[in-house]
């Protein structure tokens, strides 16, 4: 006798390059247990991964409805859910999900999840899933919130739609609701992955916090400097840096279409702590390399000479910290010879340009 479900309901989950696509790669697996689980244990749901971005319409909306049936068709999908690193809005407020049950389709906004975890993008998965399914939301109270057993501080609601071909949204609201979008989208703009495409800054950074090592003045003006005053000079040197970086590779943003000037200040903010991010991570690895030559090369009794006493470790830490600092303002000139498409890559109004040079063609009337 089989045991297999009556039916199979396929699932197709497509993802914008980068971190959409992995976290969906990481749903495949795990979800359709899940959707047995919450939504329909008559079904056997399979579910599909391909890595595609939809186009944006002149608004800086996603075009998903309009291709939906297309895409369905195309990969033999019951239902589409779209990933996007893309901020949204509707009503006014950040969007987490649209749902429209009507052209079988959703999109799912990850810098609105915040600092995304799998088991909440799960969450909001299934919970698209279970609108187009027909079935009732596990997850929601009877008004429209999460319930407390599920998530005690969620920011979300779900407004329903008033027709079958509207679209039903969840947004996060109010400042807390900005501030979890804010850091979404440094989140997905994967700050320790520029990194290594400021290498040549590194290279310039290294050379000049070396230097530090072998030349006495430093270890002395290390030494005399208190640490609120090394605090300042790092502070300085990662402003000196950052704002090169912003300057040089043009990356202050003039975002187009729906709540541009919210997007100007949100996309700014998300692209000033993301480069803020990648050089202080550049920097623990320059004062850590620093330090590490510094105890190797400089004999402690040499350098107790020097400096006219006792030394210990925090003699080391001093030095390095000044040496970084200096190291760090000298890699700002060694950026200029960085790769800056591979830095302009980590701000989203490029990538909102980019979406907006995406074309699909629609399907023609012999196919509707």
């Amino acid at each position: 006798m089989s045991t297999q479900p009556a039916r199979q309901t396929v699932v197709g989950l497509i993802a914008d390059t980068g971190m959409p696509l992995s976290l969906a790669v990481s749903l495949k697996d795990s979800l359709p247990a899940q959707l047995v689980s919450d939504l329909d244990n008559g079904a056997g749901w399979e579910v599909e991964v391909a890595e595609f971005s939809l186009p944006l319409a002149g608004n800086g909306e996603v075009e998903l409805n309009a291709h939906s049936r297309q895409l369905r068709e195309a990969g033999g999908w019951d239902y589409l859910v779209y990933l996007t690193d893309l901020p949204q809005y509707e009503r006014g407020e950040p969007l987490t999900s649209s749902v429209n049950a009507g052209s079988g389709s959703a999109i799912v906004v990850l810098p609105a999840l915040g600092i995304v975890r799998k088991k909440r993008l799960q969450r909001a998965v299934v919970q698209a899933l279970a609108a187009l399914h027909g079935v009732g939301d596990p997850y929601l109270r009877d008004d429209g919130r999460v319930l407390p057993a599920v998530d005690p501080f969620s920011l979300e609601r779900r407004i329903e739609a008033a027709k079958t071909d509207d679209d039903a949204f969840e947004t996060v609201k109010g400042m807390m609701g900005r501030l979890l979008l804010l850091i979404g989208m440094v989140r997905s703009n994967r700050p320790w992955r520029l990194v290594p495409s400021l290498s040549s800054a590194m290279a310039a950074a290294l050379a000049t916090g070396a230097f530090g090592v072998f030349y006495t003045n430093i270890w002395t003006m290390a030494d005399y400097l208190p640490p609120q005053r090394l605090a300042i000079i790092s502070l300085l040197s990662v402003v000196v840096m950052g704002s090169w970086l912003v300057l040089h590779n043009r990356l202050w943003e003039r975002p187009v279409g729906n709540r541009h000037r919210e997007k100007r200040v949100i996309y700014n903010l998300a692209t000033l702590m993301t480069i803020a991010s990648a050089i202080l991570l550049m920097y623990l690895v320059l004062f850590a390399i620093i330090l590490t030559g510094a105890l190797i090369i400089i004999d402690a009794r040499f350098l107790a000479m020097e400096l006219g006493h006792e030394v210990g470790f925090g003699e080391y830490l001093n030095l390095s910290w000044l040496s970084a600092s200096l190291g760090t303002i000298a890699g700002a000139v060694g950026s200029s010879l960085d790769n800056e498409e591979s830095v302009r890559k980590a701000t989203f109004s490029q990538r909102e340009y980019e979406r907006r040079q995406i074309t699909l063609d629609k399907p023609t009337d012999s196919e509707n």
